[in-house]
C-alpha cells in the first residue's frame, strides 16, 4: 500500500505474528559478555536456536531478557529496534510456531508492558540465508542513540522442532488442525477477499473508492487469543499489510461469536482494543467476515472495509459485482487445482494462464470478434479513469459499450467456459501504440446469449493513481457532454414517490418529476433514484431524498463534513434550495436543502453524479415539483 514501512514496522511484524512462548533452546551464553545497555533499558542475550518457519524455511530464534530501568511501564516492542544481518544482507522477519496444534508462536512477550525495575523474557525470529554463516544482531533505542551488537555462530546452534510440525502441508503452508472446538475450527485458517478505501483525505484523497484483493490468515489458540494477518496485492504473508492480536468471544449475534482486536497495526498505525469488532452473523452471506476500521495519520485519513471468506470457497451465492478482482483469473484456477493459499496475491496460478499474455485462437474462439486494440497512450489512461472513476455502471457495460468508448475493437485474448460460474468468459486488451506494455485488460461474462458485460478489469504498465490525477477532470467533462447528448433524446416517463420523515409517517413530501423510460429506477429502502435499471446496482449514482421537520436538522453532522463548500442556490419546484458540496461517510455529496413549509424540510443529495446543465440529473431536478 501505500505507505513505506520503517524499521519499526518490521519489528512490529515480527512481534505481533508471534503469539506464544518457547522453552529456552540453544547454547547458553555468558551473561556479562552479552549485556547491552540502551539508556533506560537493558538486554541480556541468553540463547539462540534454529527452527522452521510456517513455510518450512530455517529461521534463527533469539531469546533475551528485557529489563525496564525507566520510570514508566514499557514494552520491548516500543523500546527496542532490532536488525539482523547475514552475509552482508538484512534478514527478514519470520513466522515461527511453537505449537501447530494450538497455533502458539514463539513471541508475544514483546508486546507486554512491564513495570519499572522488572525483567521479561522476549524472543524474536528471522529467516536465515544459510545455517553456517554467522549472524550479527544490532539492538538500538527507538527513541535514542544507544545501541549494541552481538554475533551469533549459527553453525553451533541446535535445531528445535515445534510441536505438531507434521501438520504442515506438502507446499510448506500451515494447515489448521481440527481442535474439536467448533468456534476455533470455523475461524482458524486461510481467508481470501477484498478491501476498499472510502472517506479518503490528505495524501490518500485520490484513492477514494479504490479496492484490492486481500489474503488473510487467522490463528487463534485454545485460550481464545491469537492473531489476524492480512496482505493485499502490494504486500506478502511475511511482509503483511496488517497484523492484529485478537481475542475471540462466544458472545455475538450468532453461532460464530465475535473477534476483537487487542493490539497490532494496520499499515503504519497502531490498532487498539476494540478498533476491530468482527461479528460474521451480522452479514447476509454465510462464511464471510467483515472487518471495518479507520486509518488516521495526521491529515491522512480513510475508512476501510475488508470482506473475507475461507480460502477454497466458491462465491457463487452472491452477485459477481461483490467478487474480488482476481477471483476469476487467479483464485479460481488455484482452488480448482486444490492449491493452498500462496504467500503473495498473483503467485502460482495453477492453470498457467497469464491474462497479460496473448493466447492463440481456438475453435471455441472463432465466434468472438476483435481487432488490434491499438489506441493512444492518452486513450488507455483516460479509459482506465472512465471505467474506474466515472462510469458508475461499468459492470453493466457490454463489450460493444467499451468498443464505442475506445473507438476500436479490443485485441481478443481468449474465450473459456467456467464450470463454477456456469458462464462463458471473453478476455480483451486495449493497448497503447506508444508502449505495448501499457494496456487495459478487460474480462467479459456472457450474462445472456451473445451479450457479454464487464466482469473485471485491470491495468498494466502505468500508474492508475497518476492517470486519475492527470485525467479525472477531463474525463468527467467528456462524460458530461456525452450524457447531455444522450439525455436530449431520451424517452421520459412520469415518476412520483412519497418520502416520509423517519419514524414520523405523518410528516412526508410527495415528489414528482420525469425520469428516463430505461436506465433509472427507484430504491425504496434507500429512498433514492438510482442511475441503473437495477435499484440495488453496486456503485451506481443516486439522487437521495430525506425529510426532516426543520432545515437546520440537516446540519446535525456538519462538523464531520469534509471539504465543505457552499455552492449556488437552485430553484427546484418553485422553491429556493440552498446548495453545498462536501465529503461524508466516504462519499462526495452535492446537496440541496430547503424548508418546504412550517413542518417539513427536504434534502436532495446526489452521490456519484455530476449535475451539469443538460445532463440527466439536471433534467430530473428541473422537472421536480412537490406536494
Amino acid at each position: 500500500m501505500k505507505q513505506t514501512k520503517t524499521r519499526l514496522l518490521c519489528l512490529l511484524l515480527a512481534v505481533l505474528m508471534l503469539l506464544g512462548s518457547l522453552t529456552a533452546c540453544g547454547k547458553e551464553k555468558e551473561k556479562d559478555s552479552n549485556l547491552i545497555k540502551l539508556g533506560d533499558y537493558e538486554l541480556l542475550y541468553k540463547s539462540a536456536c534454529i527452527m522452521e518457519d510456517s513455510d518450512g524455511n530455517d529461521a534463527i530464534v533469539l531469546t533475551l531478557d528485557f529489563t525496564n530501568n525507566g520510570k514508566e511501564n514499557a514494552s520491548y516492542l516500543w523500546s527496542v529496534n532490532e536488525t539482523l544481518m547475514q552475509n552482508g544482507t538484512e534478514l527478514e522477519v519470520a513466522t515461527v510456531f511453537q505449537n501447530y496444534d494450538s497455533f502458539e508462536t514463539v513471541i508475544d512477550s514483546q508486546f507486554t508492558d512491564i513495570a519499572p525495575g522488572t525483567t521479561l523474557e522476549v524472543r524474536t525470529a528471522y529467516l536465515l540465508h544459510d545455517t553456517t554463516s554467522p549472524v550479527e544482531a544490532t539492538f538500538e533505542q527507538i527513541f535514542g542513540k544507544k545501541n549494541g551488537k552481538i554475533t551469533i555462530d549459527t553453525a553451533a546452534l541446535s535445531h528445535v522442532t515445534a510441536a505438531g510440525a507434521d501438520q504442515t502441508d506438502k507446499e510448506g503452508l500451515s494447515t489448521p488442525a481440527e481442535t474439536g472446538d467448533a468456534l476455533l475450527d470455523w475461524w482458524n485458517g486461510a481467508w481470501y477477499g477484498w478491501w476498499k478505501m472510502t472517506g479518503c483525505s490528505g495524501s490518500y484523497e485520490s484513492m477514494e473508492g479504490q479496492w484490492w484483493d486481500v489474503c488473510g490468515e487467522i490463528a487463534i489458540g485454545a485460550d481464545y487469543t491469537g492473531s489476524v494477518t492480512l496482505w493485499d496485492e502490494d504486500y506478502t504473508r511475511t511482509d503483511p499489510m496488517a497484523l492484529a492480536s485478537v481475542s475471540l468471544n462466544e458472545a455475538g449475534t450468532g453461532e460464530h461469536g465475535t473477534v476483537m482486536s487487542e493490539g497490532g497495526w494496520f499499515t503504519n498505525v497502531a490498532l487498539e482494543h476494540a478498533d476491530w469488532i468482527v461479528d460474521p452473523d451480522l452479514l447476509e452471506y454465510d462464511d464471510m467476515i467483515w472487518i471495518s476500521g479507520d486509518y488516521e495519520d495526521g491529515d491522512d485519513e480513510f475508512h476501510y472495509d475488508i470482506y473475507l471468506r475461507p480460502w477454497g470457497l466458491y462465491w457463487e451465492d452472491m452477485d459477481e459485482s461483490g467478487y474480488p478482482y482476481r477471483y476469476t483469473d487467479w483464485y479460481l484456477p488455484l482452488i480448482d487445482a486444490g492449491k493452498s493459499m500462496p504467500d503473495a496475491i498473483g503467485e502460482d496460478p495453477s492453470n498457467d494462464f497469464n491474462p497479460h499474455d496473448s493466447a492463440p485462437l481456438t475453435q471455441t474462439d472463432a465466434a468472438a470478434s476483435g481487432g488490434d486494440g491499438i489506441v493512444t497512450e492518452e486513450q488507455v489512461q483516460k479509459g482506465y479513469v472512465w471505467m474506474n472513476e466515472v462510469n458508475n455502471n461499468i459492470f453493466d457495460a457490454t463489450y460493444e459499450d467499451i468498443v464505442a468508448y475506445f473507438g476500436v475493437e479490443g485485441q481478443f485474448v481468449k474465450e473459456e467456459y467456467s464450470d463454477h460460474m456456469k458462464a462463458n468468459y471473453r478476455y480483451y486488451k486495449w493497448i497503447s501504440k506508444d508502449d505495448d506494455s501499457h494496456f487495459i485488460y478487460v474480462n467479459f461474462k456472457e450474462n445472456e446469449s451473445g451479450v457479454y458485460t464487464v466482469s473485471a478489469y485491470n491495468t498494466s504498465g502505468f500508474s492508475g493513481t497518476e492517470a486519475i490525477e492527470k485525467y479525472l477532470d477531463i474525463v468527467k467533462a467528456e462524460a458530461a457532454e456525452a450524457n447531455k447528448a444522450a439525455s436530449a433524446n431520451a424517452e421520459m416517463k412520469d415518476f412520483s414517490v412519497e418520502i416520509a420523515q423517519f419514524a414520523k409517517d405523518d410528516v412526508k413530501v410527495k415528489i414528482m418529476t420525469k425520469i428516463p423510460v430505461s436506465g433509472w429506477s427507484f430504491d425504496d429502502s434507500g429512498r433514492c433514484l438510482v442511475e441503473n435499471d437495477d435499484p440495488t446496482a453496486f456503485g451506481a449514482g443516486a439522487i437521495r431524498f430525506e425529510v426532516r421537520t426543520n432545515v437546520e436538522d440537516f446540519d446535525y453532522y456538519k462538523d464531520k463534513f469534509e471539504n465543505y463548500q457552499d455552492i449556488e442556490d437552485r430553484v427546484i419546484g418553485g422553491i429556493t434550495f440552498r446548495g453545498r458540496t462536501y465529503k461524508y461517510i466516504g462519499y462526495n455529496w452535492i446537496q440541496y436543502v430547503a424548508q418546504i413549509d412550517d413542518g417539513r424540510a427536504l434534502s436532495i443529495g446526489l452521490t456519484k453524479l455530476e449535475c451539469v446543465p443538460g445532463t440527466m440529473p439536471d433534467i430530473i431536478l428541473t422537472n421536480m415539483t412537490f406536494q
